[in-house]
């Protein structure tokens, strides 16, 4: 038996060993060289002397990092604060109702999803627009013409303006996902809590929310990946500005790459961004592998 289990075990690996090796030939050994490029001082695109940890270093004084990061960090929390939250309470209340409804009412929920972040950008920027935009028409339509603005070029709004676009982009994805899991869960917990007289907040609460605990964990995780290492949305309609209220790690990697040039610090900043996104992925599978 431990014969047979073992010349299992080989094969698999043997399966696996095609992909394995392109994922290291196209993903381990770029990320290897973009490690050694951080250790190196560069000019104008040539590689300098070695610098060790120099870069790491100027980085942990480099206040534009800290900015970015902190707005790295705020977007994650707004998007788990709405888009999760609305999307797994909306779904609850979907998953009673008829099922071809839920079908066509999901179906356009998710279209948002389906537009490329660079269009959304491009579309919402119209309808922010100071001048002839759409949310100051309806503001004021609405008698409060007092609150309107220049959304995206305040630093106090522009953020929260960005991340309203993502929200709306990632809002049906997550309607979807919690739609799929709450009909799989079996009717008969719903029918007994119902029996005993729980209400529909308590079902929810006690059974859907800790039911669909997976779920949440995945779309908590991919939001999270997501907000730390979206680009096109900020780079096409704010570029990081005005001044820096809407930067993020990307777009601060993107400038010290590419209009700088100060290859080191930017693969420094790519380095930092990569170890974030693994941080976050190992301790969401931690959880997912807690009893």
């Amino acid at each position: 038996m431990g014969e047979v289990t073992m010349l299992t075990t080989r094969a698999a690996y043997l399966f696996i060993l095609p992909a394995l090796t392109l994922y290291l030939v196209f993903v381990g050994l770029p990320i290897l060289q973009v490690i050694g490029f951080s250790l190196f001082d560069w000019d104008n695109g040539a590689m300098g002397e070695f610098i060790g940890l120099a870069n790491y270093r100027r980085m942990l004084g480099d206040q534009v990092f800290w900015t970015a990061l902190w707005h790295n960090g705020l977007w994650v929390l707004l998007t788990l604060a709405f888009p999760l939250i609305a999307g797994l309470v909306l779904a609850a209340i979907l998953a009673e109702r008829n099922q071809r409804l839920v079908q066509w009412l999901g179906a356009i929920y998710f279209i948002p999803r389906t537009i490329p972040l660079v269009v959304a950008g491009i579309i919402w920027g119209w309808i922010y627009n100071p001048i002839f935009g759409l949310m100051n028409y309806g503001l004021e339509t609405i008698g409060l013409g007092g609150l309107a603005g220049a959304w995206m070029a305040q630093e106090s709004t522009a953020l929260l303006s960005l991340n309203v676009v993502g929200a709306w982009t990632f809002f049906g994805f997550c309607v979807v996902i919690y739609l799929a899991a709450i009909q799989s869960i079996d009717p008969s917990f719903y029918e007994a809590a119902e029996i005993d007289g729980a209400s529909w907040w308590r079902r929810f609460k006690d059974l859907t929310v800790p039911l669909l605990r997976g779920s949440s964990l995945f779309l908590g995780l991919y939001a999270a990946i997501e907000a730390m290492r979206f680009f096109d949305l900020v780079w096409v309609t704010t570029q990081g500005g005005p001044g820096y209220a809407t930067e993020v790690l990307t777009t601060h990697i993107y400038k010290t790459f590419f209009l700088v040039g100060d290859f080191g610090y930017a693969a420094t900043l790519s380095v930092v961004l990569l170890i974030i996104v693994l941080s976050i992925s190992a301790g969401a599978f931690a959880i997912l592998r807690e009893p």
